[in-house]
């Protein structure tokens, strides 16, 4: 008993070590839940999904706002003020002459103008931040299908582990069913005085130790339903059972695709844009503008009057120097792209490392499971021996379940390893960004 304990144990400590998962869907009882329609749940359900759109509606509000400024702006000024002191205008004559008075300016002036501008050339810098906006959109939107991708590895790690429970506990089902029939066995054989009570009591006990393993095992894979359910918004009945999905041994192609090598692409060319559009400062910017109003006094300064104010004019500016500041700028944005490469080469040169890995695991996986069916045929046989040897009192009751024992191990090591071959294979697929 205590060895099946032990077993049982090391079985779900080696599960938790190497496995993990999650899954969505509305299913009901005895509906059977794969792994692709996991991903295609969360695809639709998981709160990031609305983001994109988010962005897009966000983008277009800014590029609507870059497209108004080559409108007229228009701003109405008023102004009114004192000062202590104002313009006089002296002129001395000789004297015996009478004072010529000059006009009189108010210590007090108001205006109320309309100011009206528009940009006729602003040297082209509101089409490269138009071509920026859409580089930055294309940022966003690739960083938010790079965390939606991530979320398939969760789901990975919770499916196979609810696949490990669920197949660990119809072996335990299975071994407990065998039992119970021996059990109907040596019941009669004690009855009839051939073999002692305690080998029918270590049987039981052994049956009883089984359904415990069999609740742990249900009570975990309900929990770890329960958190697929939250991740993927969708009920999941207790009774559904996950599919061990069928992937074949991949083909070792290496070709990167995953979304973050793609975003690193973009990041890039955008760096060369801005890189570009330094080159604007240099450009002239042209404008023209007017301004109508009232005032008093009005243009006329020496007019104490209200007087109509109407302006029109153009305006030119043009830095043709600015002591290599914009060389110096274009050379940081080289730097900056070439930050960029070489972290997208660091992220390729990763994925390599792990695919190498992965690779060497499944080739490991699959000679082992040779092995193991080799080991299940052995042990299979000695227990039915071990069955046999009990029914004739060759044997006690303890001998017999250490064999069972034995044989349920070897198949429980034998799920393992096939679950791991089918996750090592998808964990290929999913490290490429091939999912």
């Amino acid at each position: 008993m205590k060895k099946v304990q032990t077993w049982f144990k090391f079985s779900l400590l080696l599960a938790s070590f190497l496995l993990s998962g999650t899954l969505p869907t509305k299913v009901s009882a005895q509906d059977t839940i794969t792994l692709d329609f996991c991903y295609q749940q969360v695809q639709k359900t998981y709160p990031l999904t609305r983001q994109a759109t988010l962005l897009e509606k966000s983008s277009d509000f800014r590029t609507k706002n870059l497209n108004k400024n080559h409108l007229p702006q228009f701003n109405i000024n008023g102004n009114a003020s004192w000062q202590n002191e104002v313009t006089e205008v002296v002129i001395p004559l000789p004297a015996g002459l009478p004072q010529l008075q000059g006009p009189v300016i108010p210590n007090d002036q108001y205006k109320l103008t309309l100011d009206i501008s528009e940009s006729v050339y602003d040297g082209n810098v509101t089409n490269y931040q138009k071509r920026l906006e859409k580089f930055n959109l294309k940022v966003d939107k690739k960083n938010v299908d790079a965390s939606l991708y991530l979320l398939k590895d969760q789901i990975n790690q919770f499916y196979f582990s609810i696949l490990l429970t669920q197949q660990n506990t119809t072996l335990l089902s299975d071994t407990k069913k065998q039992l119970e029939l021996k059990l109907s066995e040596v019941e009669s054989a004690v009855r009839n005085g051939v073999l002692l009570s305690m080998n029918a009591d270590l049987i039981r006990a052994e049956i009883i130790n089984l359904e415990q393993n069999i609740y742990e095992l249900s009570m975990d894979r309900v929990a770890s339903l329960h958190m697929l359910s939250e991740l993927i918004s969708t009920p999941l009945d207790e009774k559904s059972s996950v599919v061990l999905p069928v992937i074949p041994n991949p083909v070792q192609d290496y070709e990167n695709k995953r979304i973050e090598y793609e975003l690193f692409d973009i990041q890039r060319n955008r760096v060369d844009l801005m890189k570009n559009m330094v080159t604007t400062k240099w450009n002239p910017k042209f404008w023209a503008y007017g301004q109508v109003g009232f005032g008093i006094p009005g243009y006329n300064f020496l007019s104490s009057d209200i007087a109509p104010m109407v302006m029109v004019g153009a305006r030119l500016t043009w830095n043709p120097w600015n002591w290599n500041a914009n060389k110096n700028e274009k050379k940081i944005f080289d730097i900056q792209g070439d930050i960029l490469k070489n972290q997208q080469e660091t992220f390729d040169k990763n994925l390599r490392v792990t695919t190498q890995k992965i690779l060497s695991d499944i080739k490991k996986l699959s000679d082992l499971l040779f092995r193991d069916q080799q080991l299940i045929n052995l042990r299979a046989d000695i227990s039915r021996t071990a069955s046999s040897q009990l029914t004739h009192g060759i044997i006690t009751s303890s001998d017999y379940i250490l064999r069972v024992n034995d044989e349920t191990h070897a198949r429980m090591i034998m799920e393992i390893h096939k679950i791991q071959l089918v996750k090592a294979r998808i964990s290929y697929l999913y490290t490429l960004g091939k999912l």
